[in-house]
């Protein structure tokens, strides 16, 4: 199971300690902050040196970052991704030798010469480690493959940026003479994508030619029709429909959370879902520690054991005494918006994060000159309060049954979204809804961000 370090400096226990990491770097310095590790795993750690550079510990031998020149243009490439912490391998076939890099997309790389018999078995060892092979130049139909090489010369930053859409390969060359900078871009369509992709691999041999080096990866969204990428895993999610009542559609909400915890494992849980027994490979695998564990203690298992509690009073107490909290961490969010759980570096990234007791608002309003009306009677049950991403209840009008009216809350601007005037009981939506609303809301951006990190069929579970 690989292993990674978290948001938190707290959570540096999280596999191995930089003192270990020194010694597989042959006793050197390494980058002393949570960007030290990049990928960590019995067999296999990738991390940066003091200088930021890429080195890779695989299998008992140290790779350091190096550049190893092309022979030729490449005529083959196998690529595999770990699409959950953004990394590639790539291994360029030539005749009679072969060049491997390892990155990260966005970061840094490094190369190896590989003997082309050995590409077989290092291919496997990556499958094992969790990467999935996909195409050299689009990791899936919509997402390509940028290769970007530079040279850096006294006075001269050169950068060519390469890749194919369809069967269209596209060029961007950048230079920076002095404080002159100047970009040039070539689209060149050819009659089949296979024609763009030779053409692209004879593009970035000639690039080495002229002393540019590889420099970094990148995925940038596609425009034309790219091979179909293999299967996503194949998952049934149940279609709820709206339900009748507040306090059923807070058991709703629950059961598509608790339904997404078990069947999409990979990039996310729900901290009430997980015991900590059973389930400290999925922590690990989310870089979470022990502060994490700490932080989190009384959530851990809680809608494992939910008191039975009658539909009555406002759905948001009958949530609270039945379920208590809720706690969605995620590790690949996608374009859904995060905050840290508690506003604490290392209690986790949260998309939704529901909590009786997340914020002490009156101590926040008594520290106004002109006191926002009602505000120090409000209450603040959702995280994400220092990113303006919270939500919180407005007590001063109630419907009969005690629902209040809810409203976003940013504790560094509070009357940027807080009304003069609270709504009226028959205006206000019962929690219940707005939960499940949310829920489904944040499940149609992110669910199809997590299919994209699931582990390939044959590893699930591994």
């Amino acid at each position: 199971m690989p292993y990674a370090i978290g948001s938190g400096a707290e959570d540096t226990d999280v596999g191995r300690s930089i003192q270990q990491v020194k010694a597989l770097n042959n006793g050197r310095a390494v980058y002393n902050d949570s960007r030290m590790l990049v990928f960590d795993h019995p067999d296999e750690c990738w991390f940066h040196s003091a200088d930021f550079r890429l080195h890779v510990w695989s299998q008992g031998a140290l790779l350091e970052e190096e550049r190893v020149p092309s022979p030729a243009a490449a005529r083959e490439r196998v690529f595999l991704v770990q699409k959950l912490d953004g990394l590639y391998v790539d291994i360029a076939l030539f005749e009679g030798t072969a060049i491997i890099t390892r990155g990260s997309f966005g970061g840094r790389c490094t190369q190896t010469r590989l003997k082309p018999t050995d590409v077989e078995a290092l291919t496997a060892h990556y499958r094992k480690l969790g990467f999935e092979r996909v195409y050299g130049w689009n990791v899936s139909r919509e997402r390509l493959v940028r290769r970007e090489l530079r040279l850096t010369q006294p006075g001269l930053v050169r950068a060519e940026q390469v890749q194919v859409d369809g069967a269209v390969r596209l060029t961007v060359s950048t230079r920076v003479v002095g404080t002159e900078k100047t970009v040039a871009e070539e689209r060149t369509l050819f009659a089949s994508r296979e024609q763009a992709v030779a053409a692209a691999e004879q593009r970035l041999f000639a690039l080495e030619q002229e002393g540019l080096s590889p420099f970094t990866m990148s995925k940038p969204q596609g425009t034309e029709m790219n091979p179909e990428p293999p299967a996503l895993p194949q998952v049934e999610l149940t279609a709820f429909a709206r339900p009748e009542t507040p306090h059923a559609a807070v058991d709703a909400a629950v059961a598509r959370l608790t339904e997404l915890h078990h069947k999409l494992r990979a990039g996310h849980f729900i901290v009430e879902l997980l015991q900590l027994d059973a389930d400290g490979d999925r922590l690990d695998s989310m870089g979470h520690g022990q502060f994490f564990r700490d932080l989190h203690a009384k959530r851990f298992g809680r809608w494992l054991r939910p008191v039975e509690a009658p539909a009555e009073g406002s759905s948001f107490d009958y949530f609270v005494r039945r379920y208590g909290t809720a706690t969605w961490v995620v590790k690949w969010a996608g374009k859904v918006p995060t905050h840290y759980s508690g506003n604490v570096s290392g209690g986790g990234q949260c998309v939704l994060e529901v909590n009786a007791d997340e914020y002490n608002v009156q101590e926040l309003a008594e520290q106004f000159e002109q006191p926002l009306p009602g505000l120090a009677e409000a209450h603040v049950f959702h995280g994400g309060w220092h990113d303006g991403l919270s939500f919180i209840f407005d007590r001063r009008t109630r419907t009969p049954e005690g629902e209040f009216g809810i409203h976003a809350f940013g504790e560094n601007d509070p009357g940027a979204s807080w009304p003069e005037q609270p709504l009226t009981p028959d205006a206000i939506q019962p929690f219940g809804f707005w939960l499940f609303d949310r829920v489904e809301a944040i499940c149609q951006t992110l669910v199809p961000e997590l299919l994209e990190v699931q582990p390939p069929p044959s590893h699930a579970g591994a």
